[in-house]
């Protein structure tokens, strides 16, 4: 259980590597916001950021490419963060929190798709962002389904938990 796994193959061609991969639990809720996940550049999944240098010192400027025709925000410079050095093993809202934060008018900030409600299942989870829960509050929202989980799935394990 705890071996690290490195894919073989790109599990999808937006996911450059295993980098991506590790990081995409945490990031594929923008996916459902303005911002960019670096579609269109060679560490898409891996950055994230939007045309407004409130979201941070990194750059990039996505582009078509073979994988993405017309990236969000194509051709245009995109200011945020560089999570590639972020050794996140377990998923986090840290990013999604602080992008929502320095985001100016938030009334814009979770597309009117209902994207973002289709990613974390319902549209609690914008809710709570909205209202201004911390992680640390959220995750306490969780507890009494994962343990409901944690029950139900014993019956089902090949090796029970140590």
């Amino acid at each position: 259980h705890q071996m690290r796994y490195v894919p073989p193959v790109r599990p999808s061609p937006g996911l450059p590597n295993e980098v991506s991969v590790r990081l995409y639990p945490s990031v594929c809720f923008f996916e459902g916001t303005t911002v960019s996940l670096g579609r269109g550049t060679e560490f898409s999944f891996q950055v994230a950021g939007a045309p407004d240098p409130v979201y941070g010192p990194f750059t990039f400027t996505p582009r078509s490419n073979a994988i993405i025709k017309k990236p969000p925000y194509e051709n245009q410079l995109c200011y945020g963060q560089d999570f590639r050095q972020d050794t996140t093993s377990r998923l986090t809202l840290r990013y999604l929190l602080d992008f929502y934060k320095l985001t100016p008018d938030k009334s814009k900030f979770f597309l009117a798709t209902k994207h973002f409600d289709l990613l974390a299942g319902t549209d609690e989870l914008k809710k709570q962002i909205q209202a201004g829960m911390t992680e640390a509050q959220i995750r306490q929202t969780w507890q009494a389904d994962l343990a409901k989980y944690a029950t139900m799935r014993k019956k089902y394990l090949l090796y029970p938990d140590k």
